[in-house]
């Protein structure tokens, strides 16, 4: 991965992100424990901008990958059953990975927004989980028949795969596509 100058930016995290600090901690990462609902209300916020489509946000992410030098592009999924498909140490061998968890991946919303930038090996549509409360907020559910999984093969560790989620999220927003849960991808750290 080779970050140009113009697309550093996308390494940082915004400043009206809420940051966990375990001396000083912001309730507001966790929305179970947020009285203000702050993220809940920032997930509505984006719900009410335009929506950019499934397949226009891949094509944002694939010019991303190839300005930053990552040799991937979006895998689009779409059908019934998602989740009984995915096999991600076929996913690693066939694209790869050192590590089944070197992937970004990308859920969304049943009215076709993007509901969550991730990474790992952990793709899920469960309802306990933050994002799926923010999207409940703005009156959507998951939609089970759409991601978008990007595999990182030339990564290094879990922290560079988690810079790339960071960026790709951060390289979305900058470029016009909400995202419900705006902040999942920023890992509460600066």
């Amino acid at each position: 991965m080779i970050i140009p100058n113009e697309y550093k930016k996308y390494k940082n995290t915004s400043l009206d992100c809420p940051i966990y600090d375990e001396n000083n901690p912001d309730y507001r990462c966790s929305v179970d424990c947020d009285k203000t609902n702050y993220r809940k209300k920032q997930g509505k916020a984006e719900h009410d901008k335009r929506k950019v489509d499934y397949y226009d946000i891949c094509k944002l992410i694939d010019v991303f990958l190839s300005k930053i030098k990552i040799d991937s592009e979006c895998i689009c999924i779409k059908g019934v059953d998602i989740l009984l498909l995915l096999n991600y140490e076929v996913i690693k061998r066939q694209y790869k990975l050192n590590d089944q968890s070197d992937m970004v991946w990308l859920r969304f919303t049943n009215d076709g927004y993007l509901g969550v930038v991730g990474s790992s090996n952990d793709i899920n549509f469960d309802k306990d989980t933050n994002s799926y409360k923010i999207i409940k907020y703005s009156g959507c559910e998951w939609d089970e028949n759409r991601i978008i999984i990007i595999p990182l093969p030339e990564i290094k560790n879990r922290e560079e795969r988690e810079l790339v989620e960071k960026m790709v999220g951060n390289y979305l927003l900058d470029n016009g596509v909400p995202i419900i849960d705006k902040y999942s991808h920023m890992g509460f750290k600066r």
